[in-house]
């Protein structure tokens, strides 16, 4: 059997034959499978990045709200204003509505940076005058800058013109004429009025008398037994010839107003107040007269 050679031949064909079919088989079931997958879509591509949806757009309230807490903060200011801390060098605003009035003092003999004093504030209608009726008067606590603003001047009329008589603690009075404004009336355009210092007696007007409680605190510090702080005109801490010389220097000058006590205001607004013990006579006038001296300086 098989022994021909032409027998064995056919012999290893079949085999070949009979082989090749599920090898054929085989191949062509991979290549179907590798052609369904090329055309899929993204084949041949590294990764395959999904679309992210896109954010839904939600409106930005965080502006409206923050200006409405700033609205309620500024109300709730004005409502219920804070009050300036004690010793404040910054500019003293005090809190009022309508027409207001602003100022700057200047206090001879001392540093810029120390304008610090009670400041006495009459208002009366039209010029001076030798007995002046006020009409509106304040007690203002200037800080260190000397500058003080936002006083009230309710009851007084747009347009008018008045006089503003200020007067500080050791200094004679000085006058500043103003037409009122229907918003801010600013004192001498806003720039500094001067008042002159030497007054040590507040009669409004530097005398001998003055130069006398110079003498008797010269040479004193403040813990001196005879200390007296308002002798110490440049606020140095010490009563010395510095101090005794701005009182020779201004020895015989008169307030604007002269030595006079006003009668009582007929307007006031809230914050406006009287001057302490308006009422009374002052030292050493006589019943029925209008001179005498100034009453409202704290000791």
């Amino acid at each position: 059997m098989f022994s021909t050679f032409k027998q064995r031949l056919l012999l290893v064909a079949y085999i070949i034959i009979i082989l090749s079919v599920p090898v054929g088989s085989y191949l062509v079931s991979q290549y179907q499978n590798l052609k369904s997958k090329a055309a899929e879509p993204g084949a041949g591509k590294l990764a395959q990045v999904t679309p992210r949806p896109l954010p839904t757009a939600t409106p930005d309230t965080s502006l409206l709200n923050d200006s409405s807490s700033k609205l309620n903060q500024s109300l709730q200011q004005l409502l219920n204003p804070s009050p300036t801390p004690a010793g404040s060098d910054s500019p003293t605003i005090a809190s009022s509505f309508g027409p207001t009035l602003s100022l700057k003092v200047g206090l001879e003999g001392r540093p810029p940076t120390n304008q610090k004093t009670k400041l006495f504030l009459g208002i009366l209608e039209g010029s001076i005058s030798s007995n002046p009726k006020f009409l509106l008067t304040f007690m203002v606590d200037v800080p260190a800058s000397g500058s003080y603003g936002n006083l009230s001047l309710a009851g007084l009329s747009t347009g008018g013109q008045y006089t503003a008589i200020l007067k500080g603690s050791a200094q004679i009075a000085s006058a500043s004429t103003f037409i009122m404004s229907p918003v801010e009336t600013k004192l001498n355009n806003g720039d500094p009025i001067n008042l002159t210092t030497g007054d040590l007696n507040e009669d409004n007007v530097i005398n001998t008398a003055d130069y006398s409680i110079i003498q008797k605190a010269y040479g004193s510090t403040p813990q001196s037994a005879n200390w007296n702080e308002n002798a110490d005109l440049n606020k140095d801490g010490v009563v010395n010839t510095f101090d005794s010389a701005i009182v020779i220097k201004n020895l015989g000058k008169v307030g604007d107003s002269g030595v006079w006590t006003s009668t009582l205001p007929k307007i006031a607004s809230k914050s406006a107040s009287l001057s302490p013990d308006a009422t009374k006579l002052p030292v050493g006038a006589a019943s029925g007269t209008d001179s005498g001296y100034w009453l409202w300086i704290p000791k």
